[in-house]
């Protein structure tokens, strides 16, 4: 379970150790490297008509106040959060951890990594630098190690917590968390409502991660985004794109050693001939996977030339694929393994999600009553 700062507390019998540690504690100096960069972000959202539908306590046009956490990436301005914080914001401000407070805007989101971009309105302060976070690398992240995470939960502004990395990748299907995109960071540092959008840093302050989520029916559960991910996002969304995202109608899953060997020994299972990819659990009718001719229980080998090991792979290169465009996607099929090369012309995610919206927020039709 993840350590909270506030209730940290040390033995008589390594009181001692921990005084002559003190000068050189290293949750102590990530949190100096990191905590000038970290912002407290509070927001003013409208009530749209689907969040009035969900909850009786919403009225359609009110409007509410959320608060997350951020952190800075330019020092011209530039924060990095989730974008579950900043949607539908009608006016966003963030506080430094000197206490200043400035305006912001939203620059971009993007729905399916859970990322923002904010701009900082700095008109008035010339010459003014933000602290920026120093950025580390993601995809060197082992299980066990330390990670810091910072953020400002449930009105506590600046709040540390102490946890490690229980693992470094996590599918969001396996999070639980299918309207989402990419791998995730699981970690037992605790996470708590106003969490969202702040930092995860290593041992040396180095920002590896963007706390996101935590599982609700649990304890020090949580999932960051790794900064690398983040990173590309972020390039994007800083130019006031989406990025793309492409929508192929497939649930996977993995295919191991083991998985391959458990469902071989069944004698009621059909023989799976591969070790590895990704096997199709679903094809959702009308897709472009079904339209092309992909079939349940084949098992995905490789996307446009890139070899796939498993469902991460390959629900990261399936992401890759450009919108519109035929993409090449190889599976076996079959227990003899015979391989089948499948052109594929994905849909926009973010299309999609559009038109969704607009169904949903249409006005009932009125269906014309009998003539008198």
């Amino acid at each position: 379970m993840g350590l909270s700062s506030t209730f940290l507390k040390q033995s008589p019998q390594s009181s001692s150790l921990v005084a002559q540690q003190s000068s050189s504690s290293f949750v102590r100096q990530a949190v100096q490297a990191v905590g000038p960069s970290v912002v407290r972000i509070d927001v003013e959202r409208e009530v749209t008509p689907f969040m009035a539908m969900l909850n009786d306590n919403f009225h359609e046009g009110d409007t509410i106040r959320v608060a997350g956490t951020g952190f800075v990436v330019g020092e011209d301005g530039y924060i990095l959060t989730n974008a579950h914080v900043v949607e539908n914001a009608k006016k966003v401000t963030f506080q430094l951890s000197t206490g200043r407070t400035f305006k912001a805007s939203v620059v971009e989101l993007d729905e399916f990594t859970d990322l923002a971009v904010l701009k900082a309105d700095l008109s008035q302060e010339h010459g003014l630098k933000l602290p920026v976070a120093p950025l580390g690398d993601s995809s060197t992240l082992q299980a066990g190690d330390w990670v810091i995470a910072v953020g400002c939960p449930v009105g506590l502004d600046f709040t540390v917590t102490l946890g490690v990395v229980s693992s470094p990748r996590r599918s969001a299907l396996e999070v639980g968390a299918l309207h989402l995109k990419g791998t995730y960071i699981q970690t037992d540092a605790a996470l708590n409502s106003g969490n969202s959008g702040g930092p995860l840093v290593n041992d040396r302050g180095e920002v590896i991660g963007i706390n996101t989520m935590v599982r609700t029916n649990t304890e020090a559960i949580g999932f960051a985004i790794p900064m690398n991910r983040a990173r590309a996002v972020y390039n994007v969304l800083k130019e006031g794109r989406k990025p793309n995202h492409a929508f192929f109608g497939i649930d996977i899953h993995s295919v191991t050693p083991d998985v391959a060997k458990i469902n071989n020994e069944d004698p009621n299972a059909s023989h799976m001939p591969v070790t590895s990819g990704a096997l199709v659990l679903r094809v959702k009718s009308g897709s472009p996977a079904e339209l092309a001719g992909l079939r349940r229980y084949d098992v995905i080998v490789k996307v446009n030339d890139e070899m796939v090991r498993s469902a991460d792979e390959a629900e990261a290169c399936l992401d890759a694929c450009k919108p519109g465009h035929l993409s090449t996607v190889v599976v076996t099929r079959g227990e003899s393994g015979t391989q089948h090369i499948l052109s594929v012309k994905p849909s926009d995610m973010h299309h999609i999600l559009q038109e969704r919206k607009k169904m949903m927020t249409m006005p009932p039709v009125v269906k014309p009553g009998p003539s008198q």
